[in-house]
């Protein structure tokens, strides 16, 4: 007998290999039929699953919200929450009516607005030295306040204000500082000896070398390094400069070589060789001619 090309020695033993051929494809399409409805199982799972989560997440934020009315004051409320309120078993207080207001017997209820405020800021105050001022005096250029222009976020019941928050700051004009010009220049001397000379007029007391006038560590020398008396005088070293010669009237020639902490400005201490002449002196208005 002969099956399909086939030699066949027994007809049974071809009709079972044929069986057996119907079977595995019946089994394949079976495997194919599980394998999706396992896939559509599974994604069913995953999608119920997104779902359950989902729904969790929702019932804690309503539950965080009910604690919120709990603990705060619920002034207005919709008719189709209030069933809500009731089941949650939440007291509602409401809003008093205020009969003042434009519109009667309308509920006052807490409003977030926009306020502007303008508002000054100061101005600040320097001082600049210059030589085109005589010494000591001085020329005051005014300054000029500068604006800002604030935005309030307004939480308020009326007129009432519950909270206030500042929401930007916007600068309108920068302040103009006022400055003080303080005269550092000399006069100049029109006629005499010195005619063209700068000079100042200033306050003049005296010294001398010993411990009277120079304290318990005086060693006769000044801080330049000069044998200090006659013709060393001490100035203020912003005023008049070291090393600078010097004409001073009623005293003489002399030349700037020291300093003290009690020389500021327009006061000069002017050097003699005993304690005497110093007393002698005594303190005088003089005016002094810088030379160089």
């Amino acid at each position: 007998m002969v099956l399909q090309g086939r030699p066949c020695g027994r007809v049974g033993h071809c009709r079972v290999r044929f069986l057996l051929k119907e079977v595995m494809e019946i089994s394949q399409k079976y495997i194919k039929m599980v394998t999706l409805y396992a896939f559509l199982l599974s994604f069913g799972v995953i999608v119920v699953l997104g779902e359950l989560v989902f729904l969790k997440s929702r019932f804690e934020e309503i539950e965080g919200k009910k604690e919120l009315l709990r603990e705060n004051e619920v002034v207005y409320i919709s008719e189709k929450a209030m069933k809500e309120v009731s089941l949650a078993d939440m007291s509602v207080r409401y809003a008093a009516l205020d009969f003042k207001s434009e519109k009667k017997f309308s509920l006052l209820l807490p409003r977030w607005s926009l306020v502007k405020e303008k508002k000054s800021v100061p101005f600040s105050v320097y001082r600049e030295y210059t030589t085109s001022l005589p010494y000591g005096a001085t020329k005051t250029e005014p300054g000029k306040p500068g604006e800002v222009e604030i935005y309030w976020r307004v939480y308020k019941r009326g007129n009432e204000v519950l909270e206030k928050q500042k929401f930007k700051e916007v600068i309108l004009s920068e302040p103009r500082h006022q400055i003080v010009y303080v005269g550092r220049g000399y006069m100049l001397a029109s006629r005499g000896s010195f005619a063209g000379k700068p000079y100042l007029d200033m306050i003049a007391t005296a010294y001398d070398p010993g411990v009277k006038s120079c304290g318990r560590y005086a060693n006769g020398y000044t801080s330049l390094g000069l044998k200090a008396g006659y013709g060393v005088v001490a100035v203020d070293p912003s005023v008049i400069p070291l090393g600078k010669r010097l004409y001073i009237e009623g005293y003489g020639y002399a030349i700037a070589g020291d300093v003290g902490s009690a020389i500021k400005g327009l006061k000069i201490d002017l050097g003699f060789d005993t304690y005497r002449e110093a007393m002698n002196f005594g303190v005088r208005r003089v005016r002094v001619y810088i030379l160089n």
